[in-house]
């Protein structure tokens, strides 16, 4: 929530309407958008969102504009500055520099938003958190996030999310965060990286506004990226080296078990999540949340009422079939990962692997892809599906089929399946590898 002094202080905009003074939040989105919440049109590379503004009014109790408009401002509450999205990341910053608690910040190449919300679940059991929601974690989702601050808030959890170098540290320089949890460094975004050093060098422009970094102690690429790091530096994993570790892991396909170990304190932990990566994901969170005074009763309790995030290693039956839907994004090491899983899975099943093109690579997509026929061989995936145009250069090392799009991809494997494999459902998010679950539900 923020006032029009907040607002008109943070942007130093020209008021051109006066009507409420108070907001819930800022809103880009006139189909979402809220009676208390005001209207940042945001200018897109297809549409203006000013287009929308007469809409907005009628919907919500004002709006922050950067061009003159003649609709009628019915009363409400019109702020005019030079650049909308500026003015809402400047209201952001705002806000943050009010904020008397802590700011949490999840940033790194996978398992981000199941960490995030793992560990906002941990602290709310003391805390009043605000947390970022689903996948909103770039200059736009990021001060939404933000604007939503309640003035009873005591902790933030934010995932920040980059595709290029500048990314994390302009969302730093809105957030300002205390602590950082990086939870490991991987092939992604590669097209806007050139290299993994150059992810991990823009993961790590976080490290100059922190104190506090909890890190994945067996990404030993990150840990050599953090050695000359002088802050407070707490790691997390299995290796025996770790402050936060995992032991006595046990892997089924439902759940999760394992103790946790900290000094002298020690604790089981299970959890209805799959898959070496999410016990990652959890010795992270617990980390954080050991570390802010969450007991160790609370986070059992919580962890066992904890559900997969939608899209994210989600395992789904139908039909007889076991699928693990993860097909929000992909890259190479979330790749490999996901068909590990998917072979510890088989069992004496058919084990099929459906992927769709991992985007953003650039001139390291090609091998890339070319190495999913080998790790698909080496995993001993019985069945490969694959959707795009650069996943067919997994066909160098294996056999399977290529489809255009999800759907025919979904209609092949409906007239294939019996009905008793284990199906592995993975791509990067434009691919839409969700339609090929579409149709199999049908």
């Amino acid at each position: 929530m923020f006032s029009l002094d907040d607002l008109l202080i943070a942007t130093e905009g020209k008021l051109l309407s006066k009507g409420k003074e108070a907001f819930n939040q800022a809103s880009i989105d006139t189909r979402t958008i809220g009676e208390n919440d005001l209207f940042f049109p945001l200018k897109g590379s297809k549409t203006d969102g000013h287009e929308f503004l007469s809409e907005a009014l009628s919907k919500a109790s004002g709006a922050v504009i950067s061009k003159e408009e003649k609709t009628d401002f019915k009363n409400k509450t019109v702020v005019f500055v030079e650049n909308t999205l500026s003015a809402l990341q400047r209201l952001a910053r705002h806000l943050r520099k009010k904020f008397k608690g802590k700011v949490i910040a999840v940033v790194g190449s996978n398992g981000k938003t199941t960490t995030k919300e793992l560990i906002a679940d941990f602290l709310s059991t003391k805390y009043k958190v605000l947390k970022t929601e689903g996948n909103l974690n770039n200059n736009i989702g990021v001060p939404l996030c933000i604007s939503r601050l309640d003035s009873d808030a005591q902790i933030m959890v934010l995932e920040l999310g980059t595709n290029r170098h500048g990314d994390i540290r302009e969302l730093c320089e809105i957030v300002y965060p205390d602590h950082a949890l990086i939870t490991n460094i991987g092939y992604e975004h590669i097209e806007g990286f050139g290299s993994l050093k150059g992810v991990r060098d823009g993961e790590l422009e976080i490290l100059p506004f922190v104190n506090t970094v909890f890190a994945n102690g067996d990404d030993i690429f990150l840990m050599e990226g953090l050695k000359n790091w002088n802050g407070n530096l707490l790691t997390f994993g299995v290796g025996r080296n770790c402050n936060f570790r995992a032991e006595n892991i046990v892997l089924e396909n439902e759940y999760v078990e394992f103790d946790m170990i900290s000094g002298s304190l020690e604790f089981s932990l299970r959890a209805n999540l799959t898959g070496i990566y999410n016990v990652y994901n959890i010795t992270g969170a617990v980390s954080v949340a050991l570390s802010s005074g969450i007991s160790s009763t609370d986070i059992q309790h919580r962890l066992k009422l904890f559900h997969p995030v939608r899209m994210r290693g989600e395992i789904i039956k139908i039909n007889g079939l076991e699928i693990l839907f993860d097909a929000y994004n992909a890259n190479p090491s979330s790749m490999r990962a996901a068909l590990e899983e998917l072979s510890r899975r088989k069992k004496q099943r058919q084990a099929v692997a459906v992927l769709g093109d991992m985007l953003e690579l650039g001139q390291l997509s090609e091998r890339a892809h070319e190495e999913l026929g080998i790790l698909i061989k080496k995993f001993g995936i019985d069945v490969f599906v694959g959707v795009g145009k650069m996943v067919k250069n997994a066909l160098k090392y294996i056999d399977g089929q290529i489809f255009e799009t999800p759907s025919e991809a979904g209609e092949f494997l409906k007239k294939k399946l019996k009905g008793s494999e284990v199906v592995l459902i993975k791509g990067s998010r434009a691919m839409k590898m969700e339609d090929v679950l579409e149709v199999l539900r049908r």
